[in-house]
């Protein structure tokens, strides 16, 4: 059991995915963009939290978001994602990565501003192996964007609940992150009124990069 534990652990590391591009609601619009990413991850097996380790993972994604009102945009995720354990010798091969999202806007509902205030909803999952084992990690995370827009520019940050668990075939053991809380930061930056490039920094619940690049319809 705790050898089958290992073998667990050495496979899932949490991939939170950039919520950048764009951080705030424009609709009626659609964009679409592609980003590269990296993330470091704290995790233990459910069943015996005395193992843990530190897991770090590479992805490529494509968004493609749809603004039909200015209130509401939805997006999906389409891409690959690699991982592996610092201090083991597992290195998974890439996987598809998939997920669907949701980004309502609070404020402001009626007027123009330039801080807008949005609630992001995401899940995707990651299917992964090696010689060993097949992983499927499954991931939802809910956040609280605040975005302030300057023209060409627009920083934003926030805070988010992101519960990651990871299964492995024929294993019960599956993994969770140490932290579900985290914050994080970015800039939307338009070079023009339709190209447009993100940067985004997470820190607590995972400590991660993101770099992405898009063009707004």
């Amino acid at each position: 059991m705790v050898v089958m534990a290992v073998i667990v652990l050495w496979a899932g590391p949490a991939l939170a995915l950039g919520l950048g591009g764009l951080s705030y609601n424009i609709g009626p619009s659609f964009s679409i963009g592609a980003g590269i990413g990296w993330t470091m991850r704290d995790v233990h097996v459910i069943e015996d939290d005395d193992i843990t380790d530190e897991m770090t993972s590479g992805r490529f994604v494509l968004k493609g978001n749809v603004a039909p009102v200015r209130y509401v945009d939805v997006y999906g995720l389409f891409g690959a994602s690699d991982l592996q354990l610092d201090d083991g010798d597992f290195e998974g091969t890439l996987g598809m990565l998939w997920g669907v999202g949701l980004r309502p806007q609070l404020f402001p509902l009626t007027w123009d501003s330039p801080l807008n205030i949005t609630l992001d909803a995401q899940y995707f999952e990651i299917a992964t192996r090696d010689d060993t084992a097949q992983a499927r990690l499954n991931e939802l995370q809910a956040s609280l964007v605040f975005a302030y827009v300057m023209r060409s520019l627009t920083p934003y940050g926030g805070i988010k609940y992101d519960h990651m668990i990871t299964h492995f075939d024929d294993s019960n053991d599956d993994i969770t992150g140490d932290l579900e809380w985290g914050m994080f930061i970015g800039c939307d930056y338009f070079v023009t009124q339709n190209v447009f490039f993100t940067v985004e920094l997470s820190i607590f619940a995972e400590t991660s990069f993101f770099l992405s690049t898009g063009y707004k319809y």
